[in-house]
């Protein structure tokens, strides 16, 4: 039945192969025309796709409802430093410089979001919801001047003779945008001339040049909420060290926002700008670095859009060598190529379409995401797959065109390859599928879609490909032609090379005839041994299998910017201070403010007793500064500083939310923990934390008694991803093993055979993942602190599924072979004659996969050669994936497939002798 369909398939796609060509051009042009550019549907961010339950997702919603619009969700942050040395006086002229620039940027972002409120003019207490954004501007252009004053007195004898420009060397441009605000605000006409005159002392031209605030591009400063510096009196303090100062850039933006980067990109200028215009007033050794959660997520992705963009690069080169190597005939290269590219075409931008559709919600009830690392999986899957059916394809039609005309030839060959090549890819097909019932939103999507994906590549190469090689004709194996195989004993043939004379050994010579007879004639002896060896690696990956990383700078190497400013950082300061964990409370009914205030210190001074709890910020005291401990007498200093603390803009409106569904019910605190906030011991301490307050909450004699309690943050967050995709990593791996098999018993229809083949993907999986950690272990030396936490579930489902492909194709020819011969003979006929094909299709797809790994290395081998690459920053993730699928497909390829097996076959076939 299987055969009679493929017959059919072939028979049509054979004779109607210009219809084939023709509908395939149409198709690909129609989709790339109507489809979305990738990168305008790409999602990104791990945090955002957790499934809506859990609490670090629920408080960030609760915070998004009771503080609209003002919610700080990443940061960046520049820390201005020393590695050991003291800050000297010139260093300030650098701080100086960037502060004033920033507080600029500050005003700027700040006045558009006020215009985007509907401010057009008027006294601030008449500016409605724009009103905070308006006070905002004046403040940040009052820091902005006051600051520039400071530096111009600082540098006054030595400035630059270059001609003057709107920030350089005084910041003429925040004088000129001050007037314009105090024109809106209706300041008095002596106020506004004051700032207009000096804007035009500094640079007479500026009317001319400076641009509308409402039209200027700050895009990629667009979701800066706040900036808090050391240059701040009241809270200062708290960002200044004797060898550091720090500024922070709140932002609306997730950490692994796209918009990111762009938003580090501007910031890396404008580090430059200040490094090239003021780091020369200082002595050497003086550091301006940026770090903090935006800065890590967005060189995530900058880092991301580099390992795509070389991926693509090395796995065509790549491909083009091995097929150029493998044929040696330049439309047998040319035929994959085309068929390969078609296929990335159509596949990508079908999976954009239906994407921006899900979006736009023009389907109903269609959900589908993508993500900015998806293409680099879509991309080596349908490179490394789909060369793997073009070869075996290829290989099949070079038999059967020494035994018929062409078109016949293409018929029978496709005839053969078929089930073959279903068998495979569907395999992969379900096994990627199956991630569809992740909760983890990241694994839900990007499974289904690549599956999608390489099921076009599949029917690319039944039908374009195989019309591709109808088309071309007998030509396509130039410079070489095809002379009929001679048999001998029906057990050895040997296939001539008219051109050149070599040899290509089927089963009667050759490497792979000695493999099989080989592992024939010793069975059982090959299988123990092959058992053993790969159960040495594979122990230690089984017992290990869950020690990975969430430490999301970890993904970044040790080169990369926001490493270098966080390493910075730590050395003055906790890390902890810029990732607190923030604790939401939401009383069942309203209290009065005082009392709910008091309430809020008593369990302030309970949390301080947690362990690991370094810090506790309340409205009470802003930047816990004064713990339960400290002396707090009503003539004390401190309680004056604690006031006017209370009344600075970081603590209005952030503790307490001013929304009426809240107001007096709702209490949030921030909590430093004195450990590294990715770490798991801190995560612990964390989740101590949280069942205490449930504790709270669920005793009914406790002042927070059925109050609801969340918690969020960086710690939270990562402690929310650990759960959900170690929960997702159990379930899918029992989905994809129960899907590959019922694929497999389809196809093979032997259910001991399919249990066996199971078995020994399971086995490679794990010594995959024994080797890798070895590897990095010794490659990372101190610096190792456990894989990239997605490596284990991917590695498993794409190996699981890819890993059958051969096996498959082996099987399926054992069981053709057994048709016209005894089992012996047809073993070791099938490995011979799929020997040399597996090999190339192994090579191939484990080439595709290490050149995820070019990241690490393609910029610095690209410099020996003169080229500039641009990105230099590497990606963990991608890298050690790459690397564990890399050598995952050639243990399979040169070690499962060649010794497993065919030596349980070989036991089996005895068995059923005898």
């Amino acid at each position: 039945m299987q055969r009679s369909v493929s017959a059919a398939w072939a028979e049509i796609v054979t004779r109607w192969w210009h219809v084939v060509l023709i509908a395939w051009i149409v198709i690909a042009v129609g989709l790339r025309l109507a489809a979305p550019a990738w990168n305008d549907v790409a999602y990104d961010g791990d945090f955002e796709y957790l499934p809506p339950t859990m609490s670090s997702v629920a408080g960030g919603r609760l915070l998004d409802d009771a503080f609209p619009g003002v919610r700080s969700r990443s940061q960046i942050v520049l820390v201005l430093g020393r590695a050991e040395d003291k800050l000297t006086p010139n260093d300030e002229i650098v701080g100086l410089d960037l502060l004033r620039r920033l507080y600029h940027r500050l005003a700027e972002v700040s006045w558009q979001r006020a215009i985007e409120f509907g401010y057009e003019s008027g006294p601030v207490d008449q500016a409605g919801d724009a009103a905070p954004w308006v006070r905002l501007t004046r403040e940040a252009l009052d820091q902005s001047i006051s600051i520039d004053e400071r530096f111009y007195e600082r540098i006054a004898a030595t400035v630059p003779a270059d001609p003057p420009t709107p920030e350089e060397p005084r910041m003429a441009i925040a004088h000129w945008d001050r007037g314009k605000l105090l024109e809106c605000l209706g300041e008095t006409e002596e106020a506004i001339g004051t700032d207009f005159e000096a804007a035009l002392i500094l640079m007479p031209e500026l009317p001319t040049v400076a641009t509308p605030i409402e039209q200027r591009d700050l895009g990629p400063w667009s979701s800066m909420i706040d900036v808090l510096s050391w240059d701040d009196k009241i809270i200062g303090s708290r960002m200044t060290h004797e060898s550091a100062r720090l500024a922070v850039m709140q932002l609306s933006s997730e950490l692994a926002a796209t918009g990111n980067i762009e938003t580090v990109e501007a910031v890396n200028e404008l580090i430059d700008t200040v490094r090239h215009y003021s780091l020369h007033y200082t002595e050497p050794g003086l550091k301006l670095e940026m770090t903090g959660s935006a800065a890590i997520g967005g060189e995530t992705l900058l880092a991301a859009r580099d390992a795509i963009r070389y991926t693509e690069w090395i796995t065509v080169a790549m491909i083009l060598l091995i097929l150029a190597g493998v044929y040696r005939a330049p439309l047998l290269v040319a035929v994959p190529m085309v068929s390969i590219g078609v296929a990335v075409l159509v596949s990508t931008s079908l999976v954009a379409l239906l994407t921006g559709w899900s979006i736009n919600e023009t389907v109903p009830g269609l959900d589908l995401r993508v993500f900015t690392t998806s293409r680099i999986f879509i991309v080596v899957i349908l490179f490394g797959a789909g060369t793997d059916y073009c070869l075996f394809l290829i290989a099949r039609l070079k038999e059967e065109a020494a035994k018929a005309e062409w078109p016949e030839a293409c018929r029978n060959a496709l005839t053969g390859v078929s089930s073959a090549l279903m068998g495979s890819a569907l395999t992969t097909i379900v096994g990627l599928g199956t991630l569809w019932i992740a909760r983890f939103g990241k694994f839900h999507y990007t499974g289904p879609i690549i599956a999608i994906c390489l099921l076009v590549g599949l029917l690319i190469c039944m039908t374009l490909t195989p019309a591709l090689l109808r088309a071309l004709g007998p030509k396509v194996f130039w410079p070489a032609t095809i002379q009929p195989t001679v048999s001998i004993n029906g057990l050895f043939s040997r296939g001539s090379d008219s051109q050149t004379g070599s040899s290509t050994a089927t089963i009667g010579g050759g490497v792979w005839s000695w493999i099989a007879l080989m592992i024939t004639r010793r069975p059982m002896t090959w299988l123990v041994l092959g058992v053993t060896v790969l159960a040495i690696p594979g122990t230690y990956g089984l017992i290990n299998e869950n020690s990975v990383t969430y430490d999301l700078s970890g993904e970044l190497s040790h080169s990369a910017a926001s490493r270098r400013g966080l390493r910075l950082l730590s050395q003055h300061f906790k890390i902890g201070e810029i990732n607190p964990v923030t604790v939401l409370l939401v009383r069942p009914d309203e209290k009065p403010h005082k009392e709910f205030v008091k309430e809020i210190g008593k369990l302030s001074d309970r949390l301080y007793k947690a362990d690991g709890v370094a810090t506790v910020r309340t409205a009470v005291d802003p930047l816990g500064d004064f713990p339960p401990d400290r002396d707090m007498g009503l003539l004390s200093s401190d309680a004056w500083k604690r006031l006017v603390l209370q009344k600075h803009r970081i603590a209005q409106g952030y503790f307490f939310a001013s929304d009426a569904k809240y107001k007096d019910r709702l209490a949030r605190i921030d909590v430093v923990f004195a450990g590294d906030p990715f770490s798991i011991q801190t995560a612990a301490k964390v989740a101590a934390l949280s069942k205490t307050l449930a504790a709270e909450s669920a005793n009914p004699n406790s002042t927070w008694a059925d109050s609801k309690i969340l918690l969020t943050g960086t710690t939270p967050s990562i402690m929310d991803l650990r759960s959900v995709t170690l929960s997702d990593n159990r379930r899918i791996k029992v989905a994809v093993v129960v899907a590959v098999f019922l694929v497999l018993v389809f196809v093979i229809r032997r259910v001991g055979l399919c249990f066996y083949l199971i078995a020994t993907v399971l086995l490679s999986y794990y010594a995959t993942l024994g080797l890798t950690l070895l590897f990095f272990q010794g490659a990372y030396g101190n610096e190792f602190v456990g894989l990239d936490w997605k490596l284990p579930i991917f590695l498993f489902v794409i190996l699981v599924a890819v890993g059958q492909d051969y096996n498959v194709y082996l099987v399926t020819r054992i069981l053709e072979e057994q048709r016209s011969f005894g089992w012996l003979i047809a073993l070791r006929r099938a490995v011979s004659r799929t020997g040399g094909i597996i090999t190339a299709c192994g090579l191939v797809m484990a080439a595709t996969f290490f050149s995820m790994t070019s990241s690490a290395w393609f910029p610095e081998v690209a410099s020996w050669f003169g080229f500039t690459t641009g990105g230099k920053v590497g990606l963990r993730g991608i890298i050690e994936l790459g690397f564990a699928l890399g050598l995952g497909v050639l243990i399979d390829t040169f070690y499962v497939r060649t010794i497993l097996v065919p030596s349980f076959v070989a036991i089996a076939g005895r068995r059923k002798k005898s």
